[in-house]
C-alpha cells in the first residue's frame, strides 16, 4: 500500500484500521416473475459517525437487491420512484425491446411508477440495473442507485460450478468514489479517494477453503480496475459481460472498465486459516486509461497510477460437498460470421478541442430528438469504435450482446472472446465488434450507444440507433400504451394522434437535424396534424399529454 493511500483516510477523519474490520455486505435477493423495486433517498455511514446522503432500492440506504432471473421466464416489474427527481431503470446487458430498456425515453417522474414486462432472453451471467436519465445518470449512480442481476439457464446449471449465493458465489461491485472530510459522497469523480466494495470501504470477506466464484462488477462512474490476487497467484475467468466463455482462461491480472463484468473462479483449497488481499494495480494500466497514469497535462486523482488493496479475505473451513475442480469446458460461443454483416456503423470518440474535457461522438453531442443511425430488424452490423482521443473510453451498446472482432487489427485476448456489451477502447485505438439486432423493432424508441464514463455520457457522449420493422421499416399504426399515431408511415396530408385516457395538449415535430418544423398546441382528442408540407425523412415527434411527455418517430416516405 503506498503512503498516500495509507494517510488519506486519516486526513478525512477515519482510519484504515477501522474500515478494514467491516464484514463484506451481501445484497439480499429478489426472485420470481413479479418484482417490485422502489428507489428512494437514504443515509449511509462510510466514515464512522458521519452520515452521507445516498440512494438505494427497496429500503436499502445504498445499492439494491440482487435480482435472480431465469432464462425463458416472462417478467413483470413495477418500478416506483420515491425520489424528488425524475429517474429511469436500465437493465444493463439484458436483451429487451427499446420500450422496456429503461433509457432516457422511459422516464419515471417523482411519485410515479413504470411497469415494464419482458421475457428473459439472456444467457446465464451477471448483469446490472441502474438509472439512465440523461444529465443525471452520474449523480444518481454515485449516490448508490445500482444493483446486480443474475440470470440462470439450463446450460450453466449442469456445470459443476459454485452457486450458493453469499457462500461460494459472491457478487462484488467495486466503485471508486470521492468522499469529503464530512463523510459525504461527492457528485464528482475527478479526484476519487476511496474504493467501496458492496458499499463499504475495504471490507473483509469470509470465504471457504474450496473453489469460489467471484462475480466482479466495475460500478464506478469513471475509473478502471486491474485486479490481481498475489497470494493466490492465478485465477480462472469463466464469464464476461454476457455469459460463459468457451473455457476457463487462466489470468494473473484482469482489467475491468466501468460497466464491465467478469466471473472468476479462485481455488482457496489448502489455505484454510489464511488471509489475503484482493489488489488493484493502477500502475500497470496504459497511460490514458483512467485509474492509471493520466494523459499528459491532466491531473491524477489520489489513487491513480497506484497499487493498493481493495478488500481482504479470511479463509475458513470448506463447506459440505464443496466444488474442488474447475470445468475444462463451459459453453460454445458462436459469433456471427463477418461475411453476414450488411451494415457498418462507425463511432468516432472525440475531445474537441483537445484537453477541453468536452466529449463528442462523430462530432456531435447527444440530442434526444436526433436519430444517429437506423438499421432493420434481423440485420447483422459491424461496429467500428474509433477512439481519436488520448483517454480510454469504455463503450456500451444497448439492445443485446456483441462479439469483439479485433482490436487494432489483432484478435482480442481469450478472455474477451465471449459475449460483451462494454468494451474498453484505449487511447488512439480502434475496436471492431459484430452484433445482430435479431428480434425487436420499434419506430418510436431507439437504443442508446455511449461511453460508460458517466460524466462523458451525461456531457453528451451518447447516440441513438433506431431499429425498423423488417417489413415496411416502420409500423403502419403505432400503439404506445394508451397513445396511438396513424398512419405511420405517412399516407396523405394528415396524421392522427389519439390518447385513450389523456388529453393531448401539444405536438412538436423535429427534422433529422433537430430543427423544429411544427409546433401545434391543441386541447382536444384526437388531434389531426398537417404533414403535407414535410419533406421525406424520419421526424421526431414530441407529444405533451396531461402530466407527461412522449417522444416517438414519424416516417414521411
Amino acid at each position: 500500500m503506498n503512503l498516500l493511500r495509507a494517510i488519506l483516510p486519516l486526513a478525512l477523519g477515519t482510519s484504515m484500521a477501522t474500515s478494514a474490520q467491516t464484514p463484506l455486505a451481501m445484497p439480499p435477493t429478489l426472485s420470481g416473475t413479479m418484482i417490485n423495486l422502489t428507489i428512494d433517498e437514504g443515509q449511509r455511514e462510510f466514515y464512522p459517525g458521519l452520515l452521507s446522503t445516498t440512494i438505494g432500492y427497496n429500503g436499502a440506504a445504498y445499492l439494491g437487491p440482487t435480482l435472480v432471473l431465469n432464462a425463458g421466464d416472462s417478467m413483470q416489474f413495477i418500478v416506483q420512484n420515491d425520489l424528488a427527481d425524475t429517474t429511469s431503470l436500465h437493465w444493463h446487458g439484458l436483451h429487451v425491446s427499446p420500450g422496456n430498456d429503461g433509457s432516457p425515453h422511459n422516464p419515471i417522474a417523482p411519485g410515479q411508477t413504470w411497469s415494464p414486462s419482458f421475457t428473459v432472453r439472456d444467457k446465464a451471467g451477471t448483469y446490472l440495473y441502474h438509472p439512465h436519465m440523461h444529465g443525471s445518470t452520474m449523480d444518481q449512480v454515485i449516490l448508490g442507485a445500482a444493483g446486480f442481476i443474475i440470470v440462470n439457464d439450463p446450460e450453466e446449471s449442469v456445470l459443476d460450478l459454485p452457486r450458493t449465493y453469499g457462500v461460494d458465489d459472491i457478487p462484488l461491485v467495486f466503485q471508486f468514489k470521492m468522499i469529503d472530510a464530512n463523510g459525504q459522497l461527492m457528485l464528482e469523480d475527478e479526484m476519487d479517494n476511496e474504493v467501496l466494495v458492496n458499499g463499504d470501504i475495504a471490507p473483509v470477506a469470509t470465504l471457504p477453503a474450496q473453489v469460489v466464484r467471484l462475480r466482479l462488477l466495475n460500478g464506478s462512474s469513471h475509473r478502471t480496475f486491474r485486479f490481481g490476487i498475489p497470494m493466490v497467484g492465478s485465477f480462472q475467468q469463466i464469464a464476461s459481460d454476457g455469459g460463459l466463455l468457451d473455457a476457463p482462461v487462466t489470468l494473473t491480472r484482469l482489467n475491468l472498465s466501468p460497466g464491465e463484468r467478469a466471473e472468476v473462479l479462485v481455488d482457496l483449497a489448502g489455505i484454510e486459516g489464511m488471509n489475503f488481499d484482493i489488489m488493484t494495480y493502477g500502475s500497470e494500466l496504459p497511460q490514458g486509461v483512467v485509474g492509471g497514469q493520466p494523459p499528459m497535462g491532466m491531473a491524477a486523482g489520489p489513487l491513480d497510477d497506484t497499487d493498493f488493496a481493495v478488500m481482504s479475505v479470511n479463509v475458513v473451513p470448506a463447506t459440505p460437498n464443496p466444488v474442488t475442480t474447475v470445468p475444462s469446458a463451459l459453453t460454445t460461443n458462436t459469433p456471427w460470421p463477418e461475411s453476414s454483416a450488411t451494415q457498418t456503423l462507425t463511432v468516432q470518440m472525440q475531445e474537441i478541442p483537445m484537453m477541453s474535457n468536452e466529449w463528442f461522438l462523430n462530432g456531435l453531442k447527444f440530442d434526444i430528438t436526433r436519430i444517429d443511425y437506423t438499421t432493420t430488424e434481423g440485420t447483422t452490423v459491424i461496429w467500428e469504435f474509433e477512439n481519436m482521443s488520448m483517454m480510454g473510453h469504455p463503450f456500451h451498446v444497448h439492445g443485446g450482446q456483441f462479439y469483439i472482432l479485433d482490436i487494432d487489427g489483432a484478435l482480442p485476448p481469450m478472455n474477451e472472446r465471449g459475449r460483451k456489451d462494454v468494451v474498453l477502447v484505449e487511447p488512439m485505438s480502434t475496436v471492431r465488434a459484430i452484433m445482430k439486432f435479431e428480434d425487436f423493432s420499434d419506430p418510436l424508441v431507439p437504443y442508446m450507444f455511449h461511453c460508460h464514463i458517466l460524466s462523458h455520457e451525461d456531457n453528451g457522449m451518447m447516440g441513438q440507433l433506431l431499429v425498423n420493422d423488417i417489413g415496411t421499416g416502420i409500423h403502419d399504426i403505432v400503439d404506445n400504451g394508451d397513445l396511438i399515431i396513424y398512419p405511420n408511415p405517412v399516407d396523405g396530408d394528415h396524421v392522427t394522434i389519439a390518447s385513450k385516457e389523456e388529453r393531448v395538449e401539444r405536438v412538436r415535430l423535429f427534422d433529422g437535424t433537430g430543427r423544429l418544423v411544427l409546433d401545434q398546441r391543441v386541447f382536444r382528442n384526437p388531434v389531426t396534424v398537417p404533414v403535407a408540407q414535410l419533406g421525406s425523412g424520419l421526424y421526431a415527434v414530441e407529444i405533451t399529454l396531461t402530466g407527461r411527455m412522449v417522444r416517438t418517430g414519424l416516417l414521411v416516405p
